[in-house]
């Protein structure tokens, strides 16, 4: 009679999320993430090689690519396997969910409205929908604060919390030997722009009940600090751009397309200064349209959404030095990324050139990974050379700094601390908090151990 904590993705480097909870003989997976480094590296690679198409990828050779988490080290397990539950709609936790779902049958994947309609989409644009289909893995949509029971011993709890993208949820697992809580990604954000704020009201009470084992993301565990608010990137968008000459100047905005507080603070900025709000690029796309469905933004006739190569091309066209003034675009490209729009915009691709002088805001922060900063400093190197006026860095995280964790820790006084999202250099500032607070015995742990709490 046990509880089993079994790391699979995310627990020896930042990306690729996901961890398996047994208890007895019944088994839950957290999380099914992309690593995003490996894998847009090696769908570069691929799309090089085919002349620009795109093929639909298999979990064996992700696997062999190391993008995807390496599911065969569960075993016999893989069979008493009851449900996977994501838990929020970013590729790093949910984007291997296509592929992963290979070694399932009959099983639902259970997750709130939002990341069940990501997780919907990304499965019919990567044609796995039939796969799903014949092999009864279904999609099961939970609401925010409200639980699930799984199986004769395990109930999942999704409790509300502040991130980046709607909907995101902290996992709590009810189990009969004691509650897992799987908080990883979130921040505490009172003044959140969608949504409620976090549910403190909940955890604190689940902290009264006993918490077995809480496993803690400890990607900016090395920041003192409480993450702002997307309140303060809203005062700091809106005073940065009252503070500077516009005047025939085209702005240029990124920030991450799932980033749908963001796009909002953005919208909202571009909308205060009276121009007409362009997204452009197929990610922004999508997440837009989810958004707009699920009512969290809103998308009006005044805001246009633009995806294709061609219809990007023919818009670009028509902005003339006399009616520049009137746009304020919101590009992908915020890493870089090869073939977002921004990084085809400075290479010339559409045909379109900015002016000196416009202005380029980078909403957003660079994702530590080598292939990103490489990017991020090939694109800036670029829009400098078209003499761009580059701001950086209006932003906030999605992500718990120190003191967050410490609030975290005081709220659900849980018996076993086990740092994720990231490895053990990041986990160790989780570890002497948990010395510091005298909360909770810290467990580092790397990808496939297994962990048997008692």
């Amino acid at each position: 009679m046990s509880i089993e904590i079994i790391p699979i993705g995310g627990y020896s480097r930042i990306e690729g999320n996901s961890v398996a909870i047994k208890v007895d003989n019944e088994v839950v997976i957290l999380d099914m993430g992309l690593s995003m480094e490996n894998y847009v590296n090696y769908q570069n690679k691929q799309t090089e090689l085919n002349k620009g198409f795109q093929r639909r990828f298999h979990y064996d050779e992700l696997l062999l690519n190391k993008a995807v988490p390496d599911y065969n080290f569960l075993g016999d397990d893989i069979k008493n396997v009851k449900a996977v539950i994501p838990s929020h709609a970013h590729l790093d936790h949910v984007g291997a969910v296509a592929y992963g779902m290979k070694f399932f049958k009959n099983i639902p994947v259970i997750a709130t409205p939002y990341t069940i309609e990501f997780i919907k989409r990304d499965i019919k644009n990567l044609n796995y929908d039939r796969f799903f289909k014949k092999n009864n893995i279904y999609l099961k949509t939970a609401k925010l604060n409200s639980r699930v029971v799984i199986s004769e011993k395990i109930e999942v709890e999704f409790i509300h919390t502040t991130h980046s993208v709607p909907d995101s949820a902290i996992l709590a697992v009810h189990t009969p030997y004691g509650t897992v809580v799987y908080a990883v990604d979130y921040k505490f954000d009172n003044y959140p722009q969608i949504g409620d704020p976090p549910n403190f009201k909940r955890l604190t009470t689940l902290g009264k009940q006993g918490v077995k084992c809480l496993i803690l993301e400890s990607l900016y565990a090395d920041f003192d600090i409480e993450t702002p608010s997307e309140e303060d990137v809203r005062i700091q968008l809106r005073n940065t751009l009252s503070n500077m000459n516009l005047e025939k100047k085209l702005i240029f905005t990124s920030t991450f397309s799932s980033h749908v507080v963001r796009l909002k603070s953005l919208i909202d900025a571009g909308q205060s200064l009276n121009r007409k709000v362009v997204l452009l690029g197929s990610s922004l796309n999508l997440h837009s349209q989810i958004a707009k469905k699920l009512k969290k933004l809103k998308i009006d006739a005044n805001i246009q959404v633009l995806s294709s190569r061609e219809q990007i091309k023919s818009f670009l066209a028509s902005i003339t030095n006399e009616n520049r003034s009137n746009y304020f675009l919101i590009c992908t490209g915020h890493q870089g990324e090869e073939g977002s729009v921004l990084s085809k915009i400075a290479d010339g691709i559409f045909g379109f050139y900015p002016n000196p002088n416009d202005v380029v805001i980078f909403s957003s922060s660079v994702i530590p990974t080598k292939t990103n900063q490489k990017s991020f400093a090939a694109l800036e190197k670029k829009l400098i050379g078209l003499n761009l006026h580059i701001l950086k860095d209006i932003h906030a995280s999605g992500h718990a700094g120190l003191k967050d964790h410490k609030k975290m820790l005081n709220m659900l006084n849980p018996e076993y601390i086990i740092p994720a999202h990231a490895g053990h250099e990041k986990a160790k500032f989780i570890k002497n908090l948990s010395d510091e607070v005298n909360i909770g015995k810290t467990i580092l742990v790397t990808n496939h151990e297994r962990i048997n709490l008692k």
